[in-house]
């Protein structure tokens, strides 16, 4: 495990006042972009909520042999991904790079 720190909260952010702690770079950054997103209104908190709940329902529906480790940011991930779409943030080839046609 990576010794990383607890994540420094800006002041209006109220989400969790207990600092969250995390083992990878990228999962402090997931997370930031995620509440950072919903608080300068791009979607609503409930709305990335929904989609974690969703994210995490489908990984426990999987057969045990198919649905790997339980990691629970890549679920925060996958989450963050759909709300992004949901809410026309970035265009799907902006997303997924290899699906972009090389000869528009």
């Amino acid at each position: 495990m990576t010794d990383v720190s607890p994540a420094k909260l800006h002041p209006s952010c109220v989400s969790d006042l207990n600092q969250p702690v995390f083992d990878q770079e990228w999962q402090r950054r997931a997370f930031g972009l995620a509440v950072a997103l919903s608080e300068f209104g791009h979607y609503p908190w409930a709305d990335f909520q929904q989609e974690l709940i969703n994210a995490i329902g489908t990984w426990e529906e999987a057969p045990t042999d198919a649905r790997g480790r339980w990691e629970y940011y890549e679920h925060w991930v996958t989450a963050l991904g759909a709300v992004v779409r949901e809410h026309g943030m970035l265009e799907d080839s902006y997303i997924n790079p290899e699906d972009r046609d090389p000869h528009p």
